[in-house]
């Protein structure tokens, strides 16, 4: 049994078991297929899973680091998807050991995450022209991602009877089908309302549509956020629906919620998840230290 022959089964189960959406799958095949090319390369034939050992999983490491120059969270995503394979194959009596079970993953450089600061918001949210149905929502999207932090595709996803506006809450279903309801504020439920007004009658069920009548799509909305946040004239690159998330999880932070209550808004399975969005507010910092002034 070699890894090609096993390629399609491991997508079956990271499908069905592990319920992983096809871009995440099409990276593990990547990956996969990639470490059957250099073992191909330098042993001349592909050699059975059972002989493929951790000195070896070392030496395609140090070969992606040294010589084709990864940085460490390609690595990182390298590691991830050889060890859950060889994971499966154990599952699947083909080995009795992950070779890959005492390797660690690279430590990663720590990144303060982009977001809006509160002005930048604001601008945002007042730059779709709200004269326009297509404005409208517009403005509604770009608000619920911004006053909701969920995932993108988690919009893509919502219907309109995942809104309750008598309990204002919204049921989303995030990585894992994990169902969750967010709370949606004032602002978020004019907003909505404001659109679902005017939305054009549909056997969609979805949310948002687009011209033809059909479920927005999650690249459709991405191009929206990118031509707002560009006329907007906001000077900051990169601000996508999922920089919309940071900036509700980094809000929360600044006004003291609890990493724990933003973890579960966020529909985090981790707290180490979590966690990257406390980098510290530099007016905090300062007001904490000015406080040793009357010691």
């Amino acid at each position: 049994m070699k890894i090609s022959d096993k390629i399609s089964d491991f997508d079956n189960f990271l499908s069905v078991e592990r319920n992983l959406a096809e871009r995440t799958r099409k990276e593990y095949r990547q990956e996969l297929r990639k470490f059957v090319e250099y073992l191909i390369r330098t042993k001349g034939s592909e050699p059975l899973i059972t002989k493929i050992e951790t000195p070896l999983i070392r030496q395609y490491l140090n070969h992606l680091q040294m010589e084709r120059e990864y940085r460490a969270s390609s690595i990182a995503r390298t590691i991830v998807s050889l060890r859950t394979f060889f994971k499966f194959c154990v599952q699947e009596n083909h080995i009795k050991v992950n070779p890959l079970g005492i390797i660690s993953n690279p430590k990663l450089p720590k990144k303060l995450p982009i977001y809006l600061i509160t002005s930048e918001l604001q601008k945002l949210l007042n730059t779709p022209d709200q004269t326009e149905l297509s404005g409208i929502r517009d403005a509604a999207i770009i608000t619920l991602l911004a006053f909701t932090g969920i995932r993108l595709k988690e919009l893509v996803n919502a219907n309109l009877t995942d809104i309750d506006f008598e309990r204002s809450t919204l049921k989303v279903f995030g990585k894992g089908s994990k169902e969750r309801l967010v709370p949606l504020n004032k602002i978020v439920l004019n907003s909505l309302r404001a659109y679902l007004d005017r939305r054009p009658i549909s056997e969609c069920p979805s949310i948002f549509l687009n011209r033809f009548g059909n479920r927005l799509s999650g690249r459709s909305i991405e191009t929206l956020v990118k031509k707002y946040v560009l006329k907007s004239g906001i000077n900051k690159s990169k601000i996508s629906p999922h920089k919309l998330r940071h900036t509700f999880a980094t809000l929360l932070h600044m006004n003291e919620v609890d990493i724990l209550e933003i973890q579960k808004l966020l529909g985090h399975a981790s707290i180490t998840s979590t966690q990257i969005y406390t980098h510290t507010n530099p007016d905090k910092l300062k007001q904490a230290v000015e406080k040793l002034d009357n010691l």
